[in-house]
């Protein structure tokens, strides 16, 4: 059988832990292959219905299902999950026999790329890794510079590389130059790091008017105005006086963790989701905890936070920044506050989970739990585009979409 997915070397921006990846096969602790609505694109599933291994086409024939409504060249098929234990049915004892009987080349471009995200950006090709693979986590949080910046000749597979068009009346030069001018103020180190989300909520905000306005021209001196302030300390001194709420923290991000925490895990994920239900208090009988022990446990779980992480005090930031960069902040959204928007609901939402786990007087997690935590909450709501969108729908609808409310979900 022929080569049906071609690959090519280029030169890729990235962050320097990209580099370290590799995939840790059948050791790792919460599958890739297992609990994932799986697409098949057209080019694989034709390649799967050539297939002369017995063994295989006996299950391509019946676990590949074709897409009939909404069905495009990417999303042709899909791969049935075994319904008890949610596993690829090309698993076969936690390797895949389809890369095994055919090659590499015949995965499908989800499977073949995951967990690398390739896009090019005015010219130039860059490359992220999701936080759902733990191997991908734990480079990613765990090594001080993780996420600087470097640049490396790679191989892509071709059709997996994203294009990004113009947007919004942008090129994708002045995309690019926007979204590095992003990445370089989560870099100052004169500001926390809920300053640098508040300033950054401040950018988006006016980012977003000034587009609405058809003031595209301006933009570069906006850039610069922006980068002035922040220089002159003018963002530090409007932000000092603001105190956080851990009530509105507390019970908005509990609120969203509780929609999906009873949906099937894998052990990883329901060992991390029972960490959490048990550091917000809840009864292990009732599963039921009274507002004033939830806000209670929060603010003393958060302010335990930085003790837990004093070996990574960067993680939360790494993760910000891998974000960021892997969905080309911030222009993924329908406008740049938008994204701010979606951003902030998941720096809250980690938060939340991470924080709830330190409030244990006799032990604070420590760092491999923490990493769990972030992986989990990557597979369990970053991957759920339905969820964002309810979720950024609930906000604005509550009237919890305006930068001077925003700022108390980030303040802590």
């Amino acid at each position: 059988m022929s080569i049906i997915h071609l690959t090519k070397t280029v030169q890729s921006v990235q962050p320097r832990y990209v580099g370290r990846f590799s995939c840790t096969g059948s050791a790792c602790e919460d599958s890739c292959c297992s609990g994932w609505t799986v697409h098949i694109d057209k080019k694989t599933f034709n390649a799967y219905r050539q297939a002369k291994q017995p063994l295989l086409t006996e299950r391509m024939a019946t676990q590949v299902k074709r897409i009939r409504s909404l069905a495009s060249d990417t999303k042709y098929a899909r791969i049935e999950m075994q319904p008890e234990t949610l596993d690829c049915p090309f698993l076969e004892e936690k390797l895949c026999s389809v890369q095994r009987e055919l090659g590499e080349d015949k995965l499908s471009d989800t499977c073949a790329t995951y967990p690398r995200k390739s896009r090019v950006m005015g010219g130039q090709h860059q490359q992220a890794l999701t936080l759902s693979c733990p191997e991908a986590a734990r480079l990613a949080l765990l090594a001080p510079d993780a996420l600087d910046f470097v640049e490396v000749s790679g191989k892509v597979r071709v059709e997996s590389v994203i294009q990004i068009r113009s947007k919004q009346g942008l090129t994708p030069e002045t995309m690019e130059s926007v979204s590095l001018f992003c990445l370089k103020l989560m870099k100052v180190g004169s500001l926390s790091l809920w300053q640098k989300l508040a300033a950054l909520g401040v950018f988006a905000e006016q980012l977003t008017s000034t587009l609405k306005q058809g003031g595209h021209a301006r933009i570069p001196a906006l850039l610069k105005d922006f980068e002035t302030m922040v220089a002159s300390g003018a963002i530090d001194g409007a932000l000092s006086a603001m105190l956080p709420d851990y009530v509105i923290q507390a019970t908005t991000f509990s609120g969203l963790w509780q929609l999906k925490k009873g949906r099937k895990n894998s052990a990883v994920q329901a060992s991390v989701q029972t960490q959490v239900a048990k550091g917000l208090g809840a009864d292990p009988v009732t599963h039921l905890v009274t507002q004033q022990q939830l806000i209670d446990n929060y603010r003393t779980g958060v302010q335990r936070l930085p003790d837990a992480m004093k070996d990574a005090p960067f993680l939360l930031e790494n993760f910000l920044v891998n974000e960021m960069f892997s969905e080309g902040f911030p222009f993924s959204e329908t406008s740049p506050y938008d994204h701010f928007l979606k951003l902030v609901t998941q720096f809250g939402l980690l938060r939340f989970m991470l924080a709830v786990q330190c409030n244990d007087p006799e032990r604070l997690p420590d760092l491999a739990q923490l990493v769990r935590t972030v992986q989990v909450f990557s597979r369990k709501y970053q991957h759920d585009a339905d969820f964002a969108k309810r979720v950024n729908g609930a906000l604005k609808n509550a009237g919890w979409d305006s930068l001077e409310k925003i700022y108390r979900f980030l303040r802590t």
